[in-house]
């Protein structure tokens, strides 16, 4: 299921968080209020960055509008053992992503299967053909093929870590709830964009919400640390092994 659309999907979503999860180096100093009082913005934005990868497993929903006007969704939970189970969305197509530890499946809807087609350089026929045969089917996917990048927790927090050009002016912001928990918001102004970074302040210092203001808003929440991904895989006769379809 390797094909530009989701690779650009792929990028799209990493980019979701790209701006507040590098926050995580250079800031200045404020005491502020009491929370993480007497640090510097970029520990504690770094504190966040290792906390958020160490733990277990995560709830990310997020939401990101990039160039075009088209609007990409995720909701996925994933952990570190490889299992995950949620949706993608954009382009007017939508997926459903399980995995259990080993190959990645995947059941799009027809639109979702119309656009891979041709992001491949299909036709519209063909891409209709292959929606008709796939749509609604559990479809099975390499586990080191793009569409996997959703389901590997380190890999997809690290694709948001990757503009180091980003961690440098991070400031104190104020205190306030996020899904019920307390966090400290660290932030910064760059090229006409606000980028917000959410900490929570008690217990692990936690990533609760990362958002981009600007023409492109975006926003990546984080829930659930620690809790058991469950996922209930389909019979073997449920999935399609690409390689097994007739032309």
């Amino acid at each position: 299921m390797t094909t530009r659309r989701t690779r650009t999907t792929a990028a799209a979503l990493g980019m979701l968080c790209a701006g507040a999860l590098a926050l995580s180096a250079c800031g200045d100093s404020d005491d502020g209020d009491e929370a993480f009082k007497g640090q510097k913005p970029d520990d504690i934005a770094a504190k966040a960055v290792a906390a958020t990868d160490k733990a277990p497993s995560v709830h990310l929903k997020g939401t990101s509008h990039v160039k075009g006007g088209n609007v990409v969704k995720i909701d996925v939970r994933v952990d570190d053992k490889g299992a995950c189970t949620g949706t993608v969305s954009g382009d007017g197509a939508t997926a459903e992503l399980l995995r259990d530890g080993g190959d990645l499946l995947i059941k799009g809807d027809k639109k979702f299967w119309t656009n891979s087609a041709r992001a491949g350089g299909g036709t519209g026929s063909q891409g209709a053909q292959l929606a008709d045969k796939l749509a609604g089917k559990w479809v099975k996917a390499p586990a080191d093929s793009a569409d996997a990048a959703f389901c590997d927790k380190k890999a997809f927090l690290a694709s948001m870590d990757q503009d180091k050009s980003e961690r440098q002016g991070l400031k104190r912001g104020d205190t306030s709830e996020v899904d019920g928990k307390e966090a400290l918001t660290l932030k910064k102004e760059k090229g006409g964009k606000e980028l917000r970074l959410h900490v929570a302040t008690a217990g692990e210092p936690y990533l609760l919400r990362t958002e981009t203001k600007g023409s492109e808003p975006n926003t990546m929440t984080f829930t659930e640390y620690g809790k058991k991904v469950e996922v209930e895989k389909p019979g073997a006769d449920e999935i399609v092994d690409p390689a097994n379809l007739k032309a």
